[in-house]
């Protein structure tokens, strides 16, 4: 179907006031070529009308107009309809047939001197030292100090180096000290101080004649409780059993 241009109006009396001898110009138009309710593409040249010899041909080419979006086009498109997303799928990781093995260090790049343990100093007999020992039940022993001081005779040192030969040979066996000490007046940490170094004499007698350094356990108590009636200048050796491990019973008496 053609329909009307109004743009061809003015062009059409523009072209009819030049004079026929110095140009003729033609102006074709195709309806058919205009865009409806797309974009059209660009319009078709004319293609050239031959005219008699001795007259100039000029061609005046019409410029088209520009397409013109149909807004109703758009306003009866049918709305977007929502985007559904996909549903995603967590992928289980698998359990692995056996756990990592374990992480081997590399031994150092250089050699490491090992040193074995020091051994605490030997306590050496005091010639004028008020000390002597006394068996306790169960196998202990006590050791009686003078005040104020952890010195031991020469007696007093050969019982206890007797007494921790025979330990050796028992190391089901832990060894607890138990050291006291008691001086005139109200300080507290001094007491405490002359238990410390009683026990740890004790202990080095021991360590020397064979007894494990595990076995033994020193506890410098300071001055003895008030309804204590023993000697506070003292050490007593006590000796424990180490505990076993005993399968745990269930409520009704089975394991």
């Amino acid at each position: 179907m053609y329909r009307p241009i109004p743009f061809s109006l003015p062009l059409a009396a523009f072209l009819a006031c030049l004079p026929l001898s110095a140009a003729q110009a033609q102006v074709t138009s195709n309806l058919d070529d205009l865009p409806q309710a797309k974009t059209a593409p660009s319009a078709k040249k004319p293609a050239p009308t031959p005219h008699p010899a001795g007259h100039a041909v000029q061609k005046s080419a019409a410029k088209a107009p520009a397409p013109v979006a149909a807004p109703l086009a758009a306003a009866t498109s049918s709305p977007a309809e929502p985007v559904r997303s996909t549903p995603t799928h967590t992928t289980v990781p698998g359990v692995p047939p056996a756990p990592p093995p374990p992480v081997v260090l590399p031994p150092p790049f250089v050699p490491v001197q090992i040193h074995p343990p020091v051994p605490p100093a030997e306590v050496t007999a005091v010639a004028d030292a008020a000390s002597h020992t006394a068996p306790l039940p169960e196998g202990g022993m006590r050791i009686l100090f003078p005040s104020g001081s952890e010195a031991l005779n020469a007696d007093s040192l050969k019982a206890l180096q007797d007494y921790g030969t025979g330990l050796s040979h028992h190391p089901e066996q832990r060894v607890v000290l138990m050291a006291y000490a008691a001086l005139p007046g109200d300080d507290v940490s001094m007491p405490r101080r002359i238990a410390l170094a009683r026990a740890l004499a004790v202990r080095s007698i021991f360590i020397h004649a064979g007894v494990a350094t595990t076995r033994l356990y020193p506890r410098a108590l300071g001055r003895p409780d008030a309804g204590d009636t023993a000697p506070a200048d003292r050490l007593d050796v006590v000796i424990e059993t180490n505990p076993t491990d005993t399968p745990a019973s269930s409520a009704n008496g089975m394991p």
